[in-house]
């Protein structure tokens, strides 16, 4: 299954301004450096010609994987050490074959040598996504790595910076003080989830921050119609949008993508507004002091609706910001009700419960996957409660009604 978008918690607390992507692509030339600056002193590193002819051939056959729908393909040109990498890549690509895309290219503008074995590459990706196909372009810089005499994806090229429980790596554009904000955010993060989840990841978690709001959506899920500022998914890094006013505040959206890293890793196959609401009440909210009725953001009736009217609801599909925030907003607060009414150990229990059916690995899609996944949370309803959906969703619209609005 999929992680959960947590695009508009923070922006709606926060009066974040609309960002708009604008990418022109430059006259395509081939750099190939011969002298590029080493960092520890040694030798220049230098790339022959054919290194160069070699990495433009792996980037022309991971753009044929990627059109013709070759998976094993497009996975045997990345780089096999870092899992987290393999896993965020296969499921780029399942998203990819659960959408129509025409003319999709890759060309590299420049190559640059990193070490003897190693080079950045700046490629322009472009490609038109559904019908009649809305064009999208992106330029980023990717590691390739070389091994035994294969040239391979190995991530983007990002810089690195780690805290006591994050390692961070960032697009060199985002600048050394929103890094620094990003970092002592991140572990406010950490103990705000901890203190309303009751633990937090033991290990250090990673991080990707991306200058370019665009280029977080080409790397996470190129299906989504907007733009968004975090990302999450079982087993991956947490990614998200370094905005530009470097005193942002980052604590709550990376309180929800916390969160969505836990649950997600306990039971993968959370259906959207569970998964939501879970990593709202424990996350945004806990970091807000309250949902978005304690902060009067909301009234009680904008939630008098049934859960079915939740699950009706394709999230990555919603693109108005009201109704963002309601769905959101409400999912998070029948999980507030879940608690108040039931104990608070319930949702816990309801978690436990899903990881016993089978779990997603693949890259989660609405329409293949939420029917099912919510027909398991009314299983997992039924085994820890004792009570059918119906019944839950009566003891909801009477609970939200009982809340006076003032």
């Amino acid at each position: 299954m999929a992680g959960i978008d947590s695009s508009r918690w923070g922006s709606a607390m926060n009066n974040a301004r609309e960002y708009a992507f604008v990418a022109a692509i430059c006259a395509v030339a081939l750099i190939v450096s011969c002298g590029a600056t080493n960092p520890e002193g040694r030798a220049p590193a230098r790339l022959s010609r054919d290194d160069a002819a070699a990495v433009r051939g792996a980037l022309e056959r991971r753009a044929s994987a990627v059109s013709s729908g070759d998976k094993a393909q497009f996975i045997s040109l990345l780089a096999k050490d870092d899992p987290e990498f393999v896993l965020e890549q296969a499921r780029w690509f399942d998203y990819r074959m659960s959408a129509t895309i025409a003319d999709f290219k890759l060309v590299a503008e420049a190559i640059v040598p990193r070490a003897d074995s190693a080079c950045a590459v700046t490629i322009v990706m472009s490609y038109r996504i559904g019908d009649p196909g809305e064009a999208r372009t992106v330029r980023y810089i990717e590691r390739y790595e070389k091994r035994d005499g294969v040239w391979l994806d190995a991530d983007l090229d990002l810089a690195l910076k780690e805290s006591d429980h994050f390692v961070l790596r960032y697009q060199a554009e985002a600048g050394e003080g929103s890094v620094k904000r990003i970092l002592e955010n991140a572990e406010s993060a950490w103990y705000a989830v901890k203190g309303s989840y009751g633990e937090a990841p033991s290990g250090k978690t990673n991080l990707k921050a991306f200058s370019d709001r665009e280029l977080l959506r080409q790397n996470s899920k190129i299906t989504i119609g907007r733009l968004f500022s975090g990302w999450a998914e079982p087993g991956e890094s947490i990614k998200m949008w370094v905005r530009p006013d470097p005193e942002y505040e980052y604590t709550s959206v990376l309180a929800h993508e916390l969160v969505h890293k836990m649950t997600l890793a306990q039971a993968s196959n959370q259906c959207s507004w569970f998964a939501e609401g879970l990593a709202n009440y424990y996350g945004s909210f806990a970091v807000f002091g309250g949902d978005y009725l304690y902060l009067k953001y909301h009234e009680p009736a904008d939630y008098d609706r049934s859960m079915v009217w939740l699950g009706s609801l394709d999230s990555q599909a919603i693109d108005d910001d009201k109704q963002w925030a309601v769905y959101g907003g409400m999912s998070g607060t029948v999980i507030r009700f879940i608690v108040e009414r039931y104990g608070k150990e319930t949702p816990l229990a309801l978690l436990q419960t899903l990881s016993s059916y089978p779990q997603e690995r693949e890259g989660y899609v609405y329409a293949t996957h939420d029917a099912a996944l919510r027909d398991q949370l009314a299983g997992a309803v039924k085994s820890v409660l004792g009570i059918g959906m119906d019944r839950l969703d009566a003891d909801w619209r009477a609970w939200i009604r009982s809340q006076v609005a003032g």
